[in-house]
């Protein structure tokens, strides 16, 4: 389950956004560093972790959402609709949409971005939905008249382990929405702060120091590598 960490950022989204100007009583900066403040007076390295972190937490509950209609889809039988979704990737989609809103806050955003990524992940989950259906365990529920709902529940547990494997690509389906949509604008307002309209500030000087823009290729190529690691034997 170590492909699951992103969840430990959902106290993230908890955080109040950073004061501007932290330090405007008077008070001079105890920990120096080489990001400095930006424009509005907010301490950069803070407001990238910040950012970072609520940004990952967002596409977690995302993945969980579109991991759950997904399981929801699959087992109520196939949609033709789905294949039509699944043709192209979801910003394909989601762009478009947003433009057309005028831009979308964090609500409508996480609930489109759901819809829009459960339909890839319905296929692979198709099988596994169709043999749940047909075993006897699933059928015992139903004659035995449990409730719908208490026998989903029963059996959770069992459908987050098989849709684990599945999250990571979730996740970064999501982050990467999330990022884009804010990068151009279509994304929360301003009135809020997010880790795309954070890189589009910074992008001057990514491209200004060659060996700042490596590093954070690296690290994001890390961090693909680490969600997509194999799952130890038991």
């Amino acid at each position: 389950m170590k492909r699951l960490w992103p969840l430990l950022l959902l106290p993230a989204l908890l955080l109040p956004e950073l004061a501007l100007d932290p330090f405007r009583g008077g008070l001079s900066p105890s920990l120096h560093h080489w990001l400095g403040t930006d424009a509005l007076g907010r301490d950069a390295l803070l407001r990238l972790l910040l950012t970072a972190a609520q940004a990952g937490a967002f596409a977690s509950l995302c993945a969980l959402a579109a991991l759950a209609l997904a399981w929801i889809a699959a087992l109520t039988g196939p949609r033709e609709a789905f294949s039509a979704l699944r043709a192209a990737p979801a910003l394909l989609w989601l762009i478009p949409l947003a433009d057309l809103a005028g831009g979308l806050e964090r609500p409508a955003m996480g609930v489109l971005v759901s819809i829009l990524l459960a339909p890839a992940l319905e296929a692979p989950l198709r099988v596994k939905a169709e043999h749940l259906r047909l075993s006897p365990a699933w059928r015992m529920g139903r004659v035995q008249g449990a409730h719908p709902l208490r026998r989903l529940l029963a059996w959770s547990p069992w459908a987050f382990q098989e849709a684990a494997p599945l999250f990571p690509t979730a996740w970064l389906g999501a982050l990467w929405a999330d990022t884009t949509l804010s990068a151009l604008g279509l994304g929360p307002g301003p009135q809020s702060d997010s880790f795309g309209r954070l890189l589009m500030e910074a992008l001057p000087q990514l491209t200004a120091g060659a060996a700042f823009a490596w590093a954070a290729l690296a690290a994001l190529l890390v961090l693909a590598w680490s969600l997509s690691l194999p799952e130890p034997a038991p």
